[in-house]
């Protein structure tokens, strides 16, 4: 029976075990690898970006040539705070964090060839640099970042050598006692000398790079999960880290033109709100953007469902439609379709949604009290139905989650429009409503506020005459428009408890 053996796999990549058995991706690995000027992976939380990252990691043979080398760091545990007191002094908050993530990308390097292989000239007096500040020829991120950075305050690295090769290692020093992160913090003499540290020890690792990878070969290293510092605590300073990153990257990949490749995975919101210089140029020349379309996300829903079939000896399932009791719900569409327009088109979506279809199946199955018997050899369309509210909730959530750091003010414009009560509301009427809970809007605030609504696809409009209702999910070059009335997106209606207005069409 299929209500035993189905499963969707995890919502979270990093909790998925089965991850690398069922993965799919729309092709954007191949487009970022095989461009020399990519180094951006952009996409809405929930579109995947960790689950093509951790597969990079996984896979790096699928994706990489021979002589490539990939270094994956997921930055969930970085020391943010630590990386703050890293800004060079006096430059603007582009480009205030590029050096030190030059100098990380860079030992990182230095530290990955240098453990595999063995190295000469510049390359391996780079690495004994590295083992001599971290006792470690290949320190991990958390060290590299750690308490030992601070000792750089005191490098006295030898003169008087010919050259990088002939520099004596063992006559480098870093003098006196153990630093702390307060006292650093505290003293901008000690900030300007691990500044300067870090500058001279990445011009020393750029020129061993540039000598060793003057042989042929790439180097990958990957960034994921920038946004763990994205809170309201520290959002200024999260800011100005993550363009220092972004910033490194474009100058590294012009430097070395493709030779060392940093790849960031970051969401696209995030980037929006960065300070950097023609920023929309290097989203175009420098980005590839994880969208997903109706096609793919049957692939992947497939890919997942035929995993667990054919872990449990189960025949596989040949199309998507194959998995529902009924070809047609409410307004004569199918399942899948009626499942797609309450989701904001992510993979993350529709694996909570199909959790939640089941989960009432096996409830209503196993309710002693339950009168109707459940069919357990399809998903019911009955559970989709009795599944809306549960995952209405979560999408709610997810949304606010999404932009509680830069746009706190989502909670208010939610809390309007459950105000309004209905589906269906003008400019005017969120005006008021904003109004009554404390939120005075101007006229240009309020086309600021619908705009924002729109571009997070939470509202719709329709054009002209036509009937169909404009969600940017679903319209992705679709701009805002003003119009005299907006819709709320069918997957946020009960969890707004909103009443339904009827119209005519939808889009498909």
């Amino acid at each position: 029976m299929m209500i035993d053996w189905i499963d969707f796999g995890k919502v979270s990549a990093e909790r998925d075990e089965n991850l690398s058995e069922y993965f799919f991706e729309n092709g954007v690995l191949q487009e970022v690898v095989k461009n020399r000027f990519n180094f951006l992976v952009l996409g809405r939380k929930g579109a995947g970006k960790t689950a093509v990252f951790q597969h990079l990691r996984e896979n790096p043979g699928k994706y990489l040539k021979d002589g490539d080398r990939l270094e994956s760091l997921s930055l969930q545990d970085y020391s943010w705070d630590v990386h703050s007191l890293l800004a060079a002094d006096g430059k603007a908050a582009s480009i205030a964090y590029i050096q030190s993530w030059k100098y990380i990308i860079y030992l990182l390097a230095v530290s990955k060839i240098a453990e595999s292989e063995k190295v000469s000239g510049k390359l391996k007096t780079a690495s004994k640099i590295v083992r001599r500040i971290y006792g470690s020829p290949a320190p991990s991120l958390g060290e590299l970042i750690g308490q030992k950075i601070f000792q750089l305050t005191r490098l006295k690295l030898p003169s008087g050598a010919l050259g990088m090769a002939d520099m004596d290692i063992d006559n480098m020093s870093i003098e006196g006692g153990e630093i702390a992160f307060s006292d650093v913090k505290s003293d901008p003499t000690l900030q300007s000398s691990l500044n300067q540290s870090i500058e001279r020890l990445t011009g020393i690792f750029e020129d061993a790079m540039a000598e060793y990878l003057g042989n042929g070969g790439r180097f990958f290293v990957a960034f994921d999960r920038i946004d763990e510092a994205w809170d309201a605590t520290s959002y200024e300073a999260s800011q100005m880290i993550i363009s220092g990153l972004i910033g490194a990257c474009e100058y590294i990949n012009l430097k070395f033109q493709g030779s060392v490749r940093p790849i960031v995975f970051l969401r696209e919101d995030i980037f929006e709100t960065l300070e950097l210089n023609d920023k929309n140029k290097l989203k175009t020349d420098c980005g590839e953007l994880l969208a997903w379309n109706k096609s793919a996300l049957t692939r992947l829903v497939l890919e997942r469902v035929n995993f667990f079939a054919r872990s449990n000896s189960q025949n596989e399932i040949a199309k998507v439609d194959e998995l529902f009791d009924r070809d047609q719900m409410r307004q004569q569409r199918a399942p899948f379709d009626h499942i797609m327009l309450r989701t904001m088109v992510r993979p993350r979506d529709f694996i909570r949604f199909l959790q939640l279809t089941k989960q009432d199946m096996v409830e209503r199955r196993d309710n002693a009290f339950e009168h109707e018997e459940v069919n357990p050899d399809r998903l019911e369309c009955q559970a989709i139905y009795n599944a809306e509210a549960k995952y209405s909730e979560w999408l709610v959530d997810e949304l606010k989650d999404e932009w509680r750091a830069q746009f706190p003010t989502i909670n208010k414009l939610f809390e309007a429009i459950q105000g309004i009560g209905s589906t269906n509301f003008s400019a005017d009427e969120l005006r008021t409503s904003l109004a009554r809970i404390g939120l005075i809007c101007s006229e240009s605030e309020i086309k600021s506020h619908l705009k924002f609504l729109y571009d997070n696809s939470i509202i719709g409009f329709r054009i002209g005459k036509s009937n169909q209702w404009k969600f940017r999910c679903f319209f992705n070059s679709q701009g805002f428009v003003e119009s005299d009335i907006y819709k709320v997106h069918d997957g946020i209606h009960k969890g707004l408890n909103l009443t339904e207005t009827r119209t005519t069409t939808q889009p498909a």
